[in-house]
């Protein structure tokens, strides 16, 4: 094999490496950009944005929240939790990432949910304004808690992160 041949086949190596490289960080550059994006979809300081937020669930609530409360997230779950953190993960949340940390807890009254015209709510869960996780519940007898997130919002939200 000649010199020139072995600098032509070196420089067709790096070629080669070199476009692996921009092709992987074009890679992460997209992702991010796409976990901004969902960040951003997410992250509600505003209680309008809130609102906002549930309407395009198709939710119509009190604009004036039931309660409003910094919790931590427990470390140690009982068989409570662990259903509820399973219904967040369902949604596209993990719990698991915030136990032991603080978050805000807004609860508002839903006010066109079918066949239950009182005392059905949202709560939404916060996290330095991000939403972690949230459910629809009415509670006592025939009471129920179900996913915040309606299935279509979380397909758009969630779809890249599976």
């Amino acid at each position: 094999m000649s010199k020139g041949s072995s600098k032509k086949g070196i420089k067709i190596f790096l070629f080669i490496i070199l476009a692996a490289v921009a092709a992987a960080a074009m890679f992460f550059f997209s992702k991010a950009k796409e976990d901004a994006e969902t960040d951003k979809a997410l992250t509600m300081a505003a209680n309008a944005e809130r609102i906002e937020f549930l309407n395009a669930q198709g939710w119509i609530v009190d604009p004036d929240p039931v309660s409003k409360e910094e919790i931590t997230v427990p470390s140690v779950t009982d068989e409570v939790y662990a259903k509820y953190a399973e219904l967040q993960k369902q949604q596209g949340f993990d719990l698991e990432k915030y136990q032991g940390k603080p978050v805000t807890v807004i609860t508002y009254r839903v006010l066109n949910y079918p066949d239950h015209p009182e005392n059905v709510t949202a709560t939404m869960m916060l996290y330095s304004d991000r939403l972690i996780g949230g459910d629809i519940s009415m509670a006592g007898e025939n009471g129920f808690t179900e996913p915040l997130v309606s299935a279509a919002v979380q397909t758009y939200l969630f779809a890249e992160a599976e």
